[in-house]
């Protein structure tokens, strides 16, 4: 009754606990009458309830998960004190010390995922991953905020932990996500903060390459068409470009660097803007917007590689496009994925783990870029 009443004090604005105990001549110890009010408190955790229940650990646990070595009148105390004090067992740690599979989120933040192939890749691969790793998944697809049902889930443990695209974090709930205690692992960098481990496909340096190999097979005015730039992806995919022109002594031309929202209609509608800057190459920050601009420059007579060649990013035209393979960084969205569900199933192990892996992707070169010195007859 002591710790109970103690462990009450602690908790600030917690819960109002009453219990009346009797002591038998037996010395076996049951419960006479026990006035409950609750507003459960924060964060309680097992050890608060071994405490107050004036058992040990250990007998708390088995108490609890309905273990045996437990006396009956005990195994009542530590079940009336768990519900006084509003405690929530850990499922993912109940989970993990019984081998037992546990449910992952998957927070993808794209509204029309029919007309998305990045995001469709991206599911489709953690959806391989979590039942190669034997673990469910409950995906939240667009960029609305979660409805109270899936919150509550996260809240009390329902739900392991989190994967979230980095696509979905220009929507304001995820920040509230990111600062909650559930285990998070992101695909994709965040712009600002460190301490949320990370998951990510090499964007730099791929980057470098393919506007390199342009200007080095004849390409003089190399254009970007970049992505969204609250994005890091974007912004390093940018970086790359620069470094290309850098490496090579080439000035850097701003008028040739266009903005972009990764969108193929965004490609589409740039193109009068594009060729207006008379370019002979264009890398485009993502596939969809290569593609869209493939369409209007060949709509309106440009002969793709021989005027003007074109590259993107992601690798993933060749599911939706008949013209010739687009030249393109291709991303390993199973690896992605795979490294994602292990990182993440470490944080829930409370294990170490990376602050950022990065994956390499590779190039895969195609029709409408010219082609490199080892190709040509």
């Amino acid at each position: 009754m002591e710790a109970l009443t103690e462990l009450r004090n602690q908790l600030v604005k917690g819960p109002s606990v009453s219990a009346e105990f009797s002591t038998e001549s037996t010395k076996s110890t049951k419960i006479k009458e026990a006035s409950i009010e609750v507003d459960a408190p924060p964060n309680v955790t097992l050890t608060d309830v071994a405490n107050a229940a004036g058992v040990s650990l250990a007998a708390a646990s088995r108490a609890l998960n309905g273990k045996e070595g437990v006396r009956d009148h005990v195994r009542k105390r530590v079940h009336l004190v768990a519900e006084s004090l509003g405690y929530r067992p850990n499922r993912a740690a109940k989970n993990l010390a019984g081998g037992n599979a546990s449910v992952m989120g998957f927070f993808l933040g794209i509204d029309n995922l029919w007309n998305n192939v990045y995001g469709a890749a991206l599911l489709q691969a953690v959806a391989n991953a979590s039942v190669a790793h034997d673990e469910g998944l409950m995906l939240v697809a667009d960029s609305r905020e979660p409805s109270k049902a899936v919150l509550n889930m996260i809240n009390d443990g329902s739900i392991d932990g989190v994967i979230i695209s980095a696509v979905a974090l220009d929507d304001s709930w995820v920040e509230e996500l990111l600062d909650a205690k559930v285990p998070t692992v992101l695909v994709g960098a965040h712009p600002r903060r460190v301490d949320v481990p990370v998951v990510d496909v090499q964007n730099l340096t791929p980057s470098k390459e393919v506007v390199g190999h342009m200007l080095d097979t004849g390409c003089e005015r190399v254009a970007t068409v970049c992505g969204n730039m609250s994005r890091v992806d974007a912004v390093r995919r940018l970086h790359g470009y620069r470094h290309a022109h850098l490496e090579r002594g080439i000035p850097i031309d701003n008028d040739l660097i266009f903005d972009g929202d990764f969108s193929r209609e965004h490609g589409w509608n740039i193109a009068d803007r594009v060729l207006a800057a008379k370019p002979d190459g264009v890398f485009c920050a993502n596939d969809q917007m290569a593609l869209g601009l493939y369409d209007a420059l060949v709509d309106r007579g440009i002969s793709i590689p021989d005027e003007i060649s074109i590259a993107g990013f992601d690798g993933t035209s060749s599911v939706e496009f008949r013209g010739p393979a687009l030249t393109t960084v291709a991303q390993p969205f199973d690896q992605l994925a795979n490294r994602a569900i292990e990182t993440l199933k470490a944080l829930v192990a409370k294990e170490a783990t990376e602050v950022e892996h990065l994956v390499e992707p590779e190039i895969v070169w195609g029709e409408t870029t010219r082609p490199r010195s080892s190709e040509m007859s």
